[in-house]
């Protein structure tokens, strides 16, 4: 193994204690380029990929200068090389630009760890680098799927967050513990909100087979996702996409039919869908108005009060007559009537309260856990206690 870090070796040993570390910087799939970054020990580093890249110019990677991005082939074996850019940008850290392909990226990495090197994904390494924090915040950036949750976790990521949190430790070290109460609290509310950013909402379909589901999810996606048949029992899956409703991040899952069923394969799409119903952060329950309400039906809005009715096929009549819920939306995939209206409703059930700008919030689960210690330790007065729960949020290393 080569040398790492000096400032971690034995004077009598013939290697570092710590190796360098070789990390994954661009997100893991397809692309055009991959960055790595390798960082360590500079002769190491240098020993590690002179064993594997060869410069177009000849030289060797010590000779390269700070800066100078330098063209080569990586990789010892003709039928295996890669076209690779090599950029030393600083004394213990250099960085390869390769194909952006899993093959590509696999394979110097395997080459990297054979010279030695711990590899890791950027999460790691910025969280080895910067703190948990720091990496936890870049992390749920990089998993937002939306300009509008992208600026609010930019905000938090830039330092509302931590601001936020280092007052809230100097009010516990003064004994305002009143107040200190009531930001955490005032934290915690946006707890679920918080996670949602980088984690979509979930909105389940459900009701009779054959009353539309997967019509109505086509329609909000506008395209189509889910199978439509005119067939009970054909969605035996839950069939999921994403969109986004107001520049929120929504996940629909169309699921199989509610009704009883002696059919194996259907019975366990069934029990499938009423576990995603019980979790799900908003319901959609569909009735066909266009045939009299049945004892499924009614039994189906009564399991489900909280849920958004869907009075669905208003465009062949309505033969409901009184027993449509109140607040129920009357839709019609094939007109679009009710569509925008299921869409507003749903933002104001996923999102109820949206929070100004400058709020800060907890991004993470992790975070909420902390918080939530944070709160029970003021409500019991140990101010030791609170105080090491912010600490952990902020600069815990696992």
């Amino acid at each position: 193994m080569f040398a790492g870090n000096p400032g971690t070796a034995d004077a009598d040993a013939e290697t570092w204690i710590s190796p360098a570390s070789a990390a994954l910087l661009t997100p893991v799939g397809r692309g055009a380029v991959a960055t790595i970054l390798v960082q360590g020990d500079r002769s190491d580093l240098e020993d590690a990929v002179n064993s594997w890249f060869r410069a177009a110019n000849g030289q060797p990677l010590a000779e390269q200068q700070v800066g100078r991005v330098v063209f080569g082939r990586w990789g010892q074996a003709s039928n295996e090389t890669e076209d690779v850019v090599v950029c030393r940008v600083g004394p213990g850290s250099l960085e390869i630009h390769c194909h952006g392909g899993d093959a590509a990226v696999r394979r110097i990495l395997d080459h990297l760890r054979q010279a030695g090197c711990l590899t890791s994904d950027w999460q790691m390494q910025m969280s080895s680098d910067a703190g948990l924090f720091a990496g936890e915040c870049a992390e749920a950036l990089s998993r937002a799927t939306t300009w509008r949750t992208a600026e609010i976790l930019n905000e938090q990521a830039c330092g509302l967050l931590r601001t936020a949190l280092d007052a809230l430790c100097q009010e516990v070290l003064a004994g305002a513990i009143p107040s200190a109460l009531s930001h955490v609290e005032e934290l915690l509310t946006w707890a679920e909100f918080g996670r949602h950013l980088s984690q979509p909402w979930t909105v389940v379909l459900t009701g009779r087979p054959n009353v539309g589901k997967s019509s109505l999810i086509n329609a909000l996606l506008g395209y189509e996702r889910a199978i439509v048949f005119d067939q009970p029992g054909t969605t035996r899956d839950v069939v999921t996409a994403e969109t986004a409703l107001e520049g929120w991040p929504v996940l629909l899952a169309d699921t199989a039919g509610l009704r009883d069923t002696t059919e194996e394969l259907e019975a366990a799409g069934i029990a499938l869908a009423r576990e995603r119903l019980k979790v799900a952060n908003a319901r959609l329950v569909l009735v066909d108005i266009s045939q009299p309400a049945t004892s499924e039906d009614r039994e189906l809005l009564a399991d489900w009060p909280d849920a958004i009715v869907i009075g669905h096929k208003c465009d062949l009549g309505d033969h409901w007559n009184d027993e449509l819920p109140a607040g129920a939306i009357r839709a019609s995939c094939l007109t679009g009537e009710g569509l925008d209206q299921i869409r507003r409703s749903l933002v104001n059930t996923l999102v109820p309260r949206v929070p100004p700008p400058g709020t800060a919030i907890p991004i993470t689960q992790r975070q909420v856990q902390l918080l939530r210690l944070v709160h029970s330790g003021l409500l019991a007065g140990d101010v030791a206690a609170t105080r090491q729960a912010i600490e952990q949020i902020l600069d815990f290393r696992p």
